[in-house]
């Protein structure tokens, strides 16, 4: 137990006395510290999604993992979006890294709303109107709707456009390095100024689980060191679809994070 304590007593004081990251002349951005899972179902964990974007969803499915990241391309010219995520076995202590790039985002995403939108959304019918219905309209009506809950949680809807992920083992010290490296740019992100108005740009999500709570930062158009560790995720990603992956340079660029 004294153990615990001196380690928890430290990453505090770490997390406290570390500089602020300051975000100014970027885009808006949204920070949020929640529960990482909403209750347990008879399979297991059902996991809090309600702040996951389409996007967030398409690459991660019904899951909260270790670490995640998504960059967004869309400025004029560019229409991709790609993904990492760290995650941890603690049973046996050991990580894997899944990375993923989705070409024709736009397009995708068009395609995927439009299913989103036929099966999750619900039929409201007001009171009124709800004594003129027959029985058998009900019941059809109470079915849908049965049906658009499931379907809100279940990740059968994003797996026919999910691109195939790419996995490997990474060491503990990578993984763990990565997600010290999300907590501190989360924790010590700090808007400055009044946010210029902008139309296109990038987004960029970085997420982690600590503990029993699920840490987020979405920034649109991330500017200085969250623009660094953003770049960095981006060569991890592309390195590894490149089959050049070389765990000593990513450890080295995190340290000078």
């Amino acid at each position: 137990m004294k153990t615990l304590l001196v380690a928890l007593f430290m990453l505090v004081g770490n997390l406290v006395l570390a500089q602020p990251i300051p975000h100014s002349n970027g885009g808006r951005y949204l920070k949020t510290v929640e529960y990482n899972v909403d209750m347990m179902g008879g399979e297991g964990p059902i996991y809090n999604l309600q702040r996951k974007s389409v996007i967030d969803k398409l690459f991660f499915g019904s899951t909260n993992s270790h670490v995640e990241f998504v960059y967004e391309a869309f400025p004029e010219g560019i229409n991709e979006a790609v993904a990492l995520r760290v995650i941890k076995d603690p049973e046996h202590d050991a990580y894997e890294l899944e990375v993923m790039r989705q070409q024709n985002m736009m397009e995708v995403y068009g395609r995927l709303k439009h299913v989103l939108k036929e099966k999750t959304t619900t039929i409201f019918v007001p009171f009124w109107l709800s004594n003129m219905l027959s029985y058998e309209a009900e019941e059809r009506i109470k079915e849908h709707n049965k049906q658009t809950a499931i379907s809100k949680l279940s990740d059968e809807l994003y797996q026919p456009y999910r691109p195939e992920p790419l996995k490997m083992t990474i060491s503990k010290e990578l993984a763990e390095k990565i997600h010290d490296k999300t907590i501190k740019l989360i924790v010590n992100f700090r808007g400055e100024g009044i946010p210029p108005m902008i139309s296109d740009g990038d987004n960029v999500t970085f997420r982690c689980v600590v503990g029993d709570e699920l840490w987020t930062l979405a920034i649109h158009v991330p500017q200085g060191q969250a623009l660094q560790l953003c770049n960095l995720f981006r060569k991890i990603i592309t390195e590894s679809l490149d089959n050049q992956m070389d765990e000593s340079t990513y450890l080295t660029s995190l340290d000078d994070f």
